[in-house]
């Protein structure tokens, strides 16, 4: 017999699912332990006796359906476990029903990509504190951002971002936007790109920016959308995108002209490391003051990119994984070949810095200081 309760791998499963509708099954270590998991998902595809210890009500049926061949295979709830779900958490019940056209799901590989990205985004979210379940974080409304101030991060997914604005919906339909996380006194976009180099729509991302700017406003505090996140496999995609997405003939098809910063975060333990980190008020101050201690930048020359002037170096940290400040970082190291650098990065980011930096990752100018990502996160986590 299983026990569906709180904290269990049971039911953070049927938790998520009843959120995202289905998971891919590719990306199951995203949960945790890929064996454990993909014992404990094979198991919950056969008729079971389940036992809910809050009311102490049993009931046998199948929890998960597996389907699709490839990257596409993905995880489902079957329609027996509907009614242990509506015991279980009513309003998680609703908004399966809701979104999820009463359990019924397409088998188009684009809507089931889709689910995927959203489902992907809500793991990682997940996985580094922030509040993604919607019957459990706040309601988008007038004074949320009031409220989200002294509050958990939060991640509110594009399905309920447009659901806010029912007449504002044509504005978000060609957007690639997956959720926005909200925390103190900060927001970001949040895109998937997966393993695939995306391909973006300027206007509809603009688009999608200044709506994201409508709703997160309240009594003339406006939280500028300049922050994006992207998500992706590993650091291996953030070379394609460094390759793909910023190279565009049209200036408004490269997301750095929307975004003044974008974090490339991958989804693994890396990623939901320095999730965590991001979303910690004044993160960015804290983090370079770890690094860098009371060391400042240099006001000259003007244009270069760096963090703190430091030994007659210009030290350049890609701790965040800001690809925008990278691009940026090494259009300085053209302009200025007579000057020393030094860049501060994880370990993890070293091939792909390399890979982009080509030929000055070489150059005797260049020094790389790597730093231990867990003692980092822990010496934040104290602060």
């Amino acid at each position: 017999m299983i026990f569906i309760r709180d904290g269990t791998r049971v039911h953070k499963l049927l938790m998520l699912l009843a959120c995202v509708g289905e998971y891919p099954m590719r990306s199951v270590y995203l949960l945790g332990n890929e064996r454990v998991w993909k014992r404990k998902i094979r198991e919950l595809q056969q008729w079971q006796d389940f036992c809910l210890p809050e009311s102490g009500e049993r009931g046998r049926f199948q929890m998960l359906t597996v389907s699709g061949k490839g990257k596409n295979v993905t995880i489902r709830l079957h329609w027996s476990a509907l009614a242990a779900l509506k015991r279980i958490r009513e309003a998680a019940h609703s908004y399966y029903m809701e979104h999820f056209n009463q359990h019924h799901f397409s088998g188009a590989v684009t809507h089931v990509s889709r689910n995927h990205r959203l489902a992907e985004t809500v793991a990682m979210c997940m996985a580094a504190g922030i509040a993604v379940l919607p019957w459990e974080k706040p309601e988008i409304h007038d004074r949320m951002i009031r409220q989200m101030r002294t509050k958990t991060p939060c991640c509110y997914l594009s399905r309920e971002l447009k659901s806010f604005y029912e007449d504002e919906m044509k504005k978000t339909e060609f957007t690639r936007l997956t959720a926005a996380v909200v925390y103190p006194y900060g927001m970001y976009a949040v895109y998937n790109t997966r393993d695939e180099a995306m391909l973006w729509r300027g206007g509809g991302e603009e688009k999608a920016q200044i709506l994201l700017e409508d709703i997160f406003r309240t009594d003339g505090w406006r939280n500028e959308a300049k922050s994006a996140i992207l998500l992706g496999r590993d650091f291996r995609t953030a070379a394609v995108t460094l390759e793909g997405a910023f190279v565009r003939r049209h200036l408004k098809e490269r997301l750095d002209q929307i975004y003044e910063n974008l974090y490339f975060i991958p989804m693994n333990e890396t990623g939901i490391k320095m999730l965590g980190i991001m979303t910690r008020r004044d993160w960015c101050i804290r983090l370079r003051e770890a690094i860098f201690g009371d060391e400042r930048a240099n006001p000259l020359p003007r244009g270069l990119e760096h963090d703190a002037y430091m030994d007659e170096a210009y030290h350049f940290s890609h701790l965040d994984g800001d690809l925008c400040r990278l691009i940026r970082f090494r259009r300085s190291m053209r302009n200025w070949p007579e000057e020393q650098y030094v860049l501060v990065c994880y370990s993890e980011q070293m091939p792909y810095l390399k890979e982009y930096l080509g030929d000055l990752w070489d150059g005797a100018n260049l020094r790389v200081q790597r730093i231990d990502l867990d003692a980092l996160h822990t010496h934040l986590q104290k602060a």
